[in-house]
């Protein structure tokens, strides 16, 4: 079975906001970010000519195949998620323990206390203090929200956005965004 390679995930700093999947749909066809949609795939596209514009790249050995292979393998493409019901938590097997807002430490436990619970709060074991997990810091390896932009097929922390990317999604949502690295 075949690994995949990662995702950089862009989502707005606020886990509760919602995006309208249209408007932001416009939008990145607009900035160049996302070209024609991929047939058979929802709610994705292949990039649009504004893409390596809008994202560095950083490593020593990038490559990316930007269009579909004839023998289907991957490559690199956008697709909007959301918006979700409410903020759901993306992670991948790169994500570690969160740190308690208050304290700093770090929760071991967090992934089956999630799990079994009903709420999303999270009771930090070194403090005590109880915040929503949203509010923790998963140090760009997981995070919350309701509205996302995957960028897939791409090596965790090889991807960043632009500030004129960044500033595009803040000017939609009037909100900041931020971004995650997840892997499979």
């Amino acid at each position: 079975m075949r690994i995949h390679t990662g995702r950089l995930l862009l989502t707005p700093a606020n886990p509760l906001l919602a995006i309208d999947p249209a408007a932001l749909q416009t939008d990145l066809e607009t900035i160049g970010f996302i070209g024609e949609p991929l047939p058979g795939l929802d709610s994705a596209f292949v990039v649009g000519t504004h893409f390596l514009g809008l994202l560095t790249f950083a490593g020593c050995s990038v490559n990316l195949t930007l269009e579909p292979t004839p023998a289907g393998g991957p490559f690199t493409h956008v697709r909007l998620l959301g918006p979700l019901p409410r903020p759901s938590l993306f992670q991948g097997r790169n994500t570690r323990p969160p740190r308690c807002p208050t304290c700093r430490a770090l929760h071991q436990g967090w992934a089956h206390i999630l799990q079994r619970q009903e709420s999303q709060d999270l009771a930090c074991p070194a403090c005590g203090s109880r915040r929503s997990s949203w509010d923790w810091e998963w140090r760009d390896k997981a995070g919350y929200g309701r509205s996302f932009i995957s960028v897939e097929e791409v090596f965790p922390g090889e991807a960043e956005p632009t500030p004129s990317l960044l500033a595009a999604l803040t000017a939609l949502t009037a909100s900041p965004w931020r971004r995650l690295f997840i892997q499979d």
